[in-house]
Parts: structure tokens; C-alpha cells; sequence
């Protein structure tokens, strides 16, 4: 980059584009708004189908911090439970292009955080029939249930299985032959989206 503007290191060295990043945050929205514009005209990218997770990362800090601040102890993925941690939740399209992301307090239960992402998606693309792929433990029934019963638009969803209901139902489909199984799951994913 300093290249390109002809100016020297300094202007590039990490810390300096790390400083930026709290001037870039408050244009976020219409950031994104437009990298997905051009995204779509630039390489076609469609976005009716939505990948979300999340993810944590954690801080060797000395707590306590402010209340406000978003550094607190939760489930950690990393096996850290002595450290503070923020959570990060992430939308990209199956191509890898993001379209809109979250930092959240550590101490934030996955299952509360798809009834927001839902809504902020479409509130900054506008509603369209998409469906969307996530970890087993990210929706709640009570948001699946929403999902299934959007009106107009439909809201489809593939996610996992809980290992608990996997477990009833294992002893049933090790009995069946596999095409039965396969015809029997695809025929229930189906009736779930309706």
C-alpha cells in the first residue's frame, strides 16, 4: 500500500491500519453494503444462501474491566476459562465474501444470537428467500419454529442435528437399509422447511 500511494512504511505499519480500523466502524454498514454490490457485479456472488457461526478469541488481561466493556469471562472454545473473551459472529456466502459480522460480549450463549443476525441481515439486504447454514448449537426450536413460519418470505435453514436426538434415532435407522434412511431424512428435512 505504501507503494501504490507513494508514501513511506509508516504510513502502512500495522498499528497505524489497526488505529483506522475505529474510524472504519462507524461506516460499517454502508461498507458492507457496498462490497456486496460490488461482489455481485464484479464475480455474479449471490446471496440466498448464508453460512453462520461463531467463534471466540481471548485476552491474557487482568480483569475487571468496565461493565460496559465486552471482554468477560464464558464458554471458551479455546479452553481458556481463566481468560476474558468476546464472542464474533460471522455471515459469508458458500464463496467466502462476508456480509456482516458482530463482535459480542464472551460471556454471550450462542443461542441468543440468530434472532439478530436474522433480523439485521434483513433489515440491510432487504427480505428474500434464503437459506441459511449453521452449527447445531446456534438455534433455539423457539427460533426455528419463527423461521419456519416467516410470512411472506420463507426462511429455510439447514443445521445439525442435536446429538441427543441423534441418539433416539440411531437405533432405528442402524435397523433400516441405507436408501430408506437417506429417502426417510431427505423427506423429514423437506416437511421441516414448509
Amino acid at each position: 500500500m505504501g507503494d501504490l500511494l507513494d508514501e513511506d512504511f509508516s504510513l502502512v505499519e500495522k498499528n497505524a491500519l489497526y488505529r483506522c480500523l475505529d474510524k472504519v466502524l462507524k461506516h460499517k454498514e454502508e461498507l458492507f453494503g457496498h462490497l456486496r454490490q460490488r461482489w455481485q457485479d464484479l464475480f455474479g456472488a449471490r446471496f440466498d444462501v448464508l453460512l453462520y457461526d461463531l467463534t471466540s478469541t481471548y485476552f491474557e488481561s487482568d480483569p475487571p474491566f468496565e461493565e460496559t466493556d465486552k471482554r468477560q469471562f464464558g464458554y471458551s472454545r479455546d479452553k481458556r476459562s481463566d481468560c476474558v473473551q468476546v464472542v464474533i459472529g460471522l455471515i459469508v456466502t458458500p464463496e467466502g465474501f462476508p456480509l456482516a459480522y458482530e463482535v459480542l460480549p464472551g460471556n454471550t450463549s450462542d443461542k441468543t444470537t440468530l434472532r439478530r443476525f436474522l433480523r439485521k441481515i434483513e433489515e440491510q439486504y432487504g427480505k428474500a428467500e434464503r437459506i441459511w447454514l449453521m452449527d447445531r448449537g446456534v438455534p433455539t426450536e423457539e427460533v426455528l419454529s419463527e423461521m419456519r413460519s416467516s410470512i411472506p418470505v420463507p426462511i429455510y435453514y439447514l443445521v445439525g442435528t442435536p446429538k441427543g436426538r441423534l441418539s433416539k434415532l440411531e437405533a432405528d435407522l442402524l435397523q433400516r437399509p441405507l436408501a430408506e434412511c437417506a429417502s426417510r431424512c431427505g423427506s423429514q428435512s423437506l416437511a421441516s422447511r414448509k
